[in-house]
């Protein structure tokens, strides 16, 4: 079973790390804050649900659910997390750039053609990162004991 929702959780990880529909501004970084709100909402519920079950079914224990709620609100606020962060350090980038474009032009002008061909190399370089990382985190809250 923990294998299933290891998969589960780093499949949705990386399709949201790998997806190309991911937009970079400070809108998306709005949206990204509202989700945050939506993930503690969802394990609020999850609590209230996981007690019900606990209270209507006999084998399930209080214990259990707890461990469960637990395991399953963390994995969702990593979720989200890596989103945060892919969409933060893009932010950053082009926020750094923008700074030289408009108040180091002479600078600006001998570096842009070198960042032009790096960042698409570092932009899939964080993803493989974040990648690496999300499958270490629910490694850990899924499969080690």
């Amino acid at each position: 079973m923990e294998n299933i929702v290891f998969l589960f959780f780093f499949l949705a990880t990386a399709y949201f790390i790998w997806s190309s529909k991911i937009s970079y501004g400070k809108r998306t970084l709005v949206r990204i804050g509202k989700a945050f709100i939506g993930v503690f909402i969802a394990i609020i519920t999850l609590g209230f649900v996981l007690k019900a079950l606990a209270a209507i079914i006999p084998g399930f224990a209080r214990d259990a659910a707890g461990d469960l709620m637990e395991e399953l609100g963390v994995s969702l606020l990593f979720v989200w997390g890596m989103r945060y962060i892919l969409v933060a350090l893009c932010n950053m980038f082009g926020t750094i750039m923008d700074f030289h474009k408009k108040y180091n032009a002479d600078n600006y002008r001998k570096f842009s053609p070198i960042t032009s061909k790096l960042a698409p190399w570092l932009f899939i370089f964080l993803k493989i990162i974040l990648t690496f990382g999300s499958i270490v985190i629910y490694y850990g809250i899924w499969l080690a004991n």
